[in-house]
């Protein structure tokens, strides 16, 4: 290994943990992750908002909770692409937030039929995603693209184009068929109101998708003792 990849490793590491010292403060999103670890969710993560969100947050010493509305959930099986199955999960879910008087609400989706619920929803035909982990790499921009989950009592990050972008609050599409310029347009509006520093990178000419080789960005700390 070269002094280059050490630097680049330590720093991937300091921005690692940067992240979960944030993430492990967030009480209210640490707790629904340890109930949805308890379901045996194949393939889970919860994703984009309710986790950079609490990132930005963190770095900008508000509540870690502020502008977080929903917390996505995320999961991959092929093997049962019924509707009833998500919503048989987002009522279990629903009822622990609501039991435990947690503000937030729930959304559920089985990434390996996405791409029917996007033909079904918007009349759009999308490639069919492999896992959760593909879907997190084709989501709208860099900042969305990453999830946290649990296992075996671990906390892991998958985020494929890193932490960077995230870190330094920097909105970059992903410009893949599965995303739009109007989408991306209207998140980022969204998060210029809430987060007037975001540094906005616009959606180029040419869309191709994003050509940053994946990573995996997994952290195995424990979770709180």
């Amino acid at each position: 290994m070269s002094i280059g990849d050490d630097m680049a490793n330590n720093k991937n590491k300091n921005q690692e943990e940067l992240v979960l010292s944030i993430l492990k403060k967030n009480q209210l999103l640490m707790k629904v992750l340890d109930y949805i670890d308890t379901l045996q969710i194949p393939d889970y993560y919860i994703a984009a908002g309710s986790i950079y969100q609490t990132i930005w947050n963190g770095l900008d010493h508000r509540d870690l909770n502020y502008g977080i509305k929903d917390i996505d959930v995320i999961y991959y099986n092929p093997n049962d692409l019924s509707v009833e199955t998500d919503l048989k999960l987002y009522e279990k879910i629903t009822e622990f937030v609501t039991k435990e008087q947690i503000p937030y609400t729930i959304d559920v989706s089985n990434e390996a039929r996405m791409h029917i619920r996007k033909k079904e929803l918007v009349g759009r035909e999308i490639p069919p995603y492999k896992s959760s982990e593909d879907a997190i790499s084709r989501f709208l921009a860099t900042t969305h693209s990453i999830g946290l989950t649990k296992k075996d009592g671990h906390l892991f990050i998958y985020a494929p184009y890193g932490l960077e972008d995230i870190l330094n609050k920097v909105a970059r599409p992903i410009p893949c068929k599965d995303n739009r310029k109007d989408e991306y347009d209207r998140k980022v509006s969204s998060w210029q109101k809430r987060f007037p520093d975001i540094q906005i990178i616009p959606w180029p000419e040419e869309k191709k998708c994003h050509t940053k080789k994946q990573t995996y960005s997994i952290i195995n700390i424990c979770l709180r003792t």
